[in-house]
């Protein structure tokens, strides 16, 4: 059964919009766009309307508008559970693309991290590629002074490079850190603004009173007599 197949029946009877989303409103949502809710709607907006301005002709106004208020009423409840369900897919994809964004951010920074330690690793074990000082020459006549040269200058480049690694490793967490806390907030935000489209609004409003028309000389003849 398709969603024309229900706008066309209740242009028809009202009441038929009611009897076939009450039978099974979950397999109707998969059909249903949000588009389409909001037709499915004005619709019945519109019949209601079409029925006050009908109750306002009568001489005996109340019974018929509450009768015109409740059959709206029983319209729009299926296409509020509709709606709901709608803006519960909506969430769970946004909430789903918001993960994926994060997940994406993570394993860029993990690959990140493991050229860093790459490079850091292979700058440690060949401090001998620096640049040498120009102009300094190692004395041949002592190779002991020679020998703890190179080895401070070795200590250093060590401890130069974890110092380096370790500023990497800071600035990293920092920022995958701020990039967590963005993507919870979007979710959220995302979360509250669609609980707040999808809450149901107008259901409990009352239309205004309508004024009694004034009882022709033939009305007043037909009241029975005491």
């Amino acid at each position: 059964m398709t969603f024309r197949f229900v706008l066309a029946a209740a242009s028809v009877a009202p009441i038929a919009l009611v009897a076939l989303y009450a039978v099974s409103p979950a397999a109707h949502a998969a059909e249903m766009t949000r588009a389409e809710i909001d037709a499915a709607r004005a619709r019945i907006e519109q019949a209601y309307q079409a029925r006050v301005k009908e109750c306002n002709q009568r001489f005996i106004v109340t019974g018929c508008l509450e009768e015109a208020r409740d059959e709206r009423i029983r319209q729009l409840r299926p296409l509020d559970r509709v709606e709901h369900q709608v803006n519960a897919e909506e969430r769970q994809r946004r909430s789903a693309a918001a993960r994926e964004r994060v997940q994406e951010k993570e394993r860029e920074a993990a690959q990140d991290e493991a050229r860093r330690k790459t490079e850091s690793v292979r700058e440690a074990v060949q401090p001998a590629s620096a640049p040498a000082v120009p102009g300094a020459r190692t004395p041949r006549a002592n190779p002991e002074l020679h020998q703890r040269r190179e080895a401070r200058q070795e200590a250093e480049a060590r401890a130069e490079a974890a110092k380096r690694r370790e500023a990497a490793a800071e600035r990293r967490q920092k920022a995958l850190e701020r990039q967590r806390k963005a993507a919870d907030l979007q979710v959220r935000q995302a979360e509250k603004a669609a609980s707040a489209a999808s809450a149901p609004a107008g259901k409990n409003t009352k239309p205004p009173a309508a004024h009694l028309p004034t009882p022709s000389a033939s009305d007043i003849r037909a009241l029975p007599k005491r």
